[in-house]
């Protein structure tokens, strides 16, 4: 699991302007590491319409449907911190972390990500840090 969220796959300074825009450009970004295909990055969009992603706090957690898991090819997380807040559905988002996962793991990595998002410190750190490598070891503490 120690390589569930490289370096690679953290960005923070993205450039967006909506909501599809960013779960098109996490799709991208695990298509460009290698752990998903093109049909997973889709399946993101597919699912964002059917239940957005949002979990409040400024954070959103796109990820592909329950059918797209066969598209992936290994379970990765990428990080977008987006350069200008967007309104997402009903809530402004500013940090997008995509996931892909092939079995069940989502579970826990949602539940991890929670967990940082309830202490103001950890929360603060991944809306500000300008470190990659504090940002991918603090959401894999708990991984």
């Amino acid at each position: 699991m120690a390589d569930l969220l490289q370096l690679a796959g953290i960005t923070l300074d993205a450039t967006v302007s909506s909501r599809e825009e960013a779960v098109a450009l996490c799709g991208a970004k695990l298509v460009e590491l290698g752990a998903v295909s093109p049909e997973y990055a889709d399946a993101m969009w597919e699912r964002e319409q059917i239940f957005p992603s949002e979990m409040g706090e400024g954070f959103a957690i796109p990820h592909g449907t329950d059918e797209s898991r066969s598209f992936v090819n290994f379970d990765q997380l990428v990080f977008l911190r987006l350069s200008e807040e967007i309104t997402w559905v009903n809530e402004p988002v500013s940090v997008c972390v995509g996931i892909a996962s092939a079995g069940d793991g989502h579970v826990e990595i949602l539940g991890n990500l929670a967990d940082i998002l309830m202490d103001d410190d950890a929360a603060h750190i991944l809306r500000t840090s300008t470190n990659p490598a504090e940002i991918r070891d603090l959401i894999m503490k708990g991984a």
